[in-house]
């Protein structure tokens, strides 16, 4: 959920939100207890050489976030060259052991974040300059 820990710092700084393109691109945001129970369970069952996608089977619009966080103050940015409008995670070969399937939703883990607004406050807060400087080259290749 790394896009929502951004868009959290700049709600709590007070800042609009940077969404980069229209917000109709999705993402599998997974909550990373989800994660981290796929990982026990990996290690519990001793399985080493194995590739297992964790995702949370529900793509998410960064427009749908933004609504579950809360708030109209947005800023849209330009669309980077070649970014994808869909992140979908195949999550084919997890879900064949029966122990584990994704647990928080969205909304839940959105809502447990937003409790904890305030830890947000003296986190970095992107700006479309920082923005740009950061992915200036990652879209030439």
């Amino acid at each position: 959920m790394a896009r929502c820990s951004a868009f959290l710092a700049r709600k709590a700084a007070g800042k609009p939100l940077t969404v980069v393109g229209d917000g109709t691109q999705t993402r599998d945001f997974t909550h990373v207890r989800d994660v981290v129970r796929a990982l026990c369970l990996a290690a519990d069952r001793g399985r080493t050489g194995e590739i297992y996608n964790v995702g949370s089977d529900r793509p998410v619009s960064v427009n749908q976030l933004v609504a579950l966080i809360g708030t109209e103050n947005v800023v849209h940015l330009p669309k980077h060259p070649g970014g994808p409008d869909c992140t979908f995670t195949d999550t084919t070969r997890i879900k064949n052991h029966p122990q584990w399937r994704a647990e928080i939703s969205i909304e839940a883990g959105v809502a447990e974040l937003l409790q904890c607004l305030d830890e947000w406050r003296d986190a970095p807060v992107w700006t479309a300059d920082r923005i740009a400087e950061a992915t200036r080259d990652w879209f030439s290749y």
